[in-house]
């Protein structure tokens, strides 16, 4: 289980970051639509998408090489 520690985590951010990139664009969306604010307004919220695609990319490179480690390991 201590194994996996990582892939826990990563998910985790992944998770959390995706989450508030879908609550905070539909209410940033709004606003600049009712404000008529700049569209670079909404750049944070497209960083939390590039760091829950990032955070998911590590998650399932991460499980690979765990995995790769276990067969080296187990051949040996």
């Amino acid at each position: 289980m201590r194994v996996y520690i990582w892939l826990y985590i990563l998910g985790a951010c992944g998770t959390i970051s995706l989450g508030m990139f879908l609550f905070s664009l539909n209410r940033d969306s709004i606003l600049v639509k009712k404000l008529k604010l700049k569209k670079s307004k909404i750049l944070l919220n497209w960083l939390l998408l590039a760091v829950s695609i990032i955070s998911f990319l590590l998650l399932i490179y991460t499980f690979i090489y765990i995995q790769k480690q276990m067969n080296i390991f187990n051949l040996s």
